[in-house]
C-alpha cells in the first residue's frame, strides 16, 4: 500500500511540472539560449585606437589687472578713511579716463591689520595700524592697459599684484581646438589602416581630455608709490599669445 501511495505522488508531481511547462511555452515565454548560442550571433569587428593632438594659438582680447591700495595710520579709523580716500580718486580715473564700467571693478581683498613693535622679552606693542583694498580691473582696450597703470598709480595705486592677459571667447576658441584633435586622430588611422592593407571605417567611440589653457600672467612684486613714480617712461605691456592645447582617443572601424 506504501509503494502504491508512493507511485501515485510521484506521477502527480511528474504532470504537474509537464502540464507547467505547457502553461509556459503557452503564455509565450521562452525557453533559456545557451550562452554559446546567443554569443555565436555577434561577431568581432576589426578597430583601430588611435590619439589626436589639436593645438591653436590665440591673441588675447582682454586683460585682468589686480591693484592694491595700502595705507598706514596711527587707528584703524585713520587708515582705513586715507584708504577709501585714494580708492575713489583711482576709481575716477578708471571709470572716467579709460572707460571702466563699474561691473569691471571687482573687490578681491580688503583688510585693516595692527602692526606691531616686538622687543625682546616683552608683550608686542602695537603702533600703528595698515589698511589694504585690492580690487581686479577687467580691461579689454589692450593698447591702452600700459597708460592705465600708470594713471591709476599716480591716482593712487602703490601695490600692482598681477595682471592677467585673457580671452572672452574661450568657448569658441575651445570647439575649435578640439576640432583639429579630431581631425587629426582621422589622419592617423587613415595612415595605419592603409598600411595595414585596409581602410578606416566609422568612429565607434571617442573620448576627449578637455582643453588645457594657459592664459598670460604677469607677475609683479610689492612697491611703494615712491619707487613706482621713479620710471619717466610710461609702461608698455604685451599679451603676446594664448595657447590652447587638447587631445582625443577615438576607436576607428577597420574595413
Amino acid at each position: 500500500m506504501t509503494q502504491l501511495t508512493g507511485r501515485m505522488t510521484w506521477r502527480r508531481m511528474t504532470m504537474a511540472v509537464m502540464l507547467t511547462g505547457a502553461l509556459l511555452v503557452g503564455a509565450g515565454v521562452a525557453a533559456p539560449v545557451p550562452v554559446h548560442a546567443a554569443a555565436a550571433e555577434f561577431s568581432v569587428k576589426d578597430t583601430v585606437n588611435v590619439s589626436g593632438m589639436g593645438e591653436l594659438e590665440v591673441t588675447p582680447d582682454v586683460a585682468y589687472a589686480e591693484l592694491a591700495i595700502d595705507t598706514r595710520g596711527k587707528t584703524a579709523a585713520e587708515a582705513q578713511k586715507q584708504n577709501a580716500v585714494l580708492f575713489e580718486k583711482v576709481k575716477q580715473v578708471l571709470t572716467s579716463k579709460y572707460g571702466v564700467q563699474e561691473k569691471d571693478l571687482k573687490t578681491v581683498n580688503f583688510s585693516v591689520n595692527p602692526e606691531y613693535k616686538y622687543v625682546e622679552n616683552k608683550e608686542p606693542q602695537i603702533i600703528g595700524y595698515q589698511a589694504q583694498h585690492a580690487v581686479r580691473v577687467t580691461y579689454r582696450d589692450l593698447n591702452r592697459l600700459g597708460s592705465l597703470v600708470d594713471a591709476a598709480t599716480d591716482a593712487g595705486v602703490n601695490r600692482v599684484v598681477r595682471i592677467q592677459f585673457d580671452t572672452e571667447k574661450r568657448a569658441d576658441y575651445e570647439a575649435q581646438v578640439l576640432e583639429k584633435a579630431v581631425q587629426h586622430a582621422a589622419k592617423k588611422a587613415s595612415t595605419l589602416a592603409k598600411a595595414a592593407g585596409r581602410e578606416a571605417g566609422a568612429a565607434l567611440t571617442i573620448t576627449e581630455s578637455g582643453a588645457d589653457w594657459s592664459p598670460i600672467r604677469v607677475m609683479y612684486d610689492a612697491a611703494s608709490p615712491s619707487d613706482m613714480k621713479k620710471d619717466v617712461a610710461s609702461t608698455s605691456l604685451q599679451g603676446g599669445l594664448i595657447k590652447l592645447n587638447a587631445q582625443v582617443q577615438i576607436q576607428y572601424q577597420l574595413k
